[in-house]
């Protein structure tokens, strides 16, 4: 190719002058973000916390269980999509510099369903890749990083905005992952500063998404506009390895919930067994 990515301080130079002329508005973004979804979330705890002695309190029985059960399902799931939404508006008002704060939101909204089939495909191929290793599960982050970004500037959904991520990071791939090692190396040090490692990180969070956002700028300038693999096989070998990704979870949590009930009895050899029933 005749093209190259430009070099790693001419990216931290272009994400630089687009945070200090965007800053304000992404800010805003993201705290009034962070407000909502800190408000529900500790509404969710409290109601956890009070609301079944209360209900219990007022029933006196165990219909304040059945009760309680649904309403905190409710809630849980309300502070997910609260918190998709969120970042779904910060990541549209990144992608697309004429939005204003609140059709940031609106965007965000008019992209909830889409970007939670995208996350969740990708929450699936991630758990399986780290079960696998640290290099499988690094390898399928950097390739699929870009798919947020992917789903709002191209309106690519679902597994597609995964494999045009695969496609623009292909051949490139060390250069992609040492850029984003830097940029992932620098969240860490600012969340580990003592006393304001929280607001270092907010302030750093859309320096890091404009950063993301330049690469994938800078891969589609070499590479061009990528389609998603049409292979039959490959789309079915992504969509087992995301299925792979939920059963696991649901496998660990099953096992550990037998080994809990079982006093793990039947997990021990027999000498280990005779020794915890003598220790007992």
């Amino acid at each position: 190719m005749d093209k190259q990515l430009i070099p790693i301080s001419e990216l931290f130079s272009r994400t630089w002058t687009q945070y200090k002329r965007r800053a304000l508005p992404l800010l805003a973004v993201l705290l009034i973000g962070t407000v909502m979804f800190g408000g529900l979330s500790m509404i969710t705890v409290l109601f956890g916390i009070f609301g079944g002695a209360i209900l219990a309190h007022v029933i006196h029985d165990t219909t304040a269980i059945f009760i309680m059960a649904p309403l905190m399902t409710i809630l849980l799931l309300a502070v997910i999509i609260l918190f998709i939404w969120c970042q779904t508006a910060l990541a549209a008002i990144v992608v697309d510099e004429e939005l204003g704060i609140i059709e940031a939101f609106q965007r965000g909204w008019e992209y909830l369903w889409p970007m939670t089939w995208v996350v969740t495909i990708l929450s699936g191929i991630l758990t399986t890749g780290f079960a696998l290793g640290v290099l499988p599960g690094f390898l399928f982050l950097v390739w699929f990083s870009f798919c947020p970004f992917i789903l709002l500037a191209e309106d690519r959904r679902g597994l597609d905005a995964l494999l045009v991520s695969r496609e623009y990071v292909r051949g490139y791939g060390w250069n992609t992952f040492g850029k984003m090692a830097v940029v992932w190396l620098l969240s860490v040090m600012a969340a580990i500063v003592p006393f304001l490692g929280q607001l270092l990180s907010i302030l750093f969070a859309p320096f890091f998404m404009l950063y993301i956002l330049e690469m994938y700028h800078d891969l589609k300038s070499v590479k061009g506009a990528m389609e998603p693999e049409t292979g039959g096989a490959g789309r079915i070998f992504w969509w087992a390895v995301t299925i792979i990704g939920f059963i696991l979870p649901i496998a660990v949590l099953l096992g550990l919930l037998y080994f809990v009930l079982t006093g793990g009895q039947d997990w021990l050899s027999p000498q280990w067994q005779d020794m915890h029933r003598t220790s007992i």
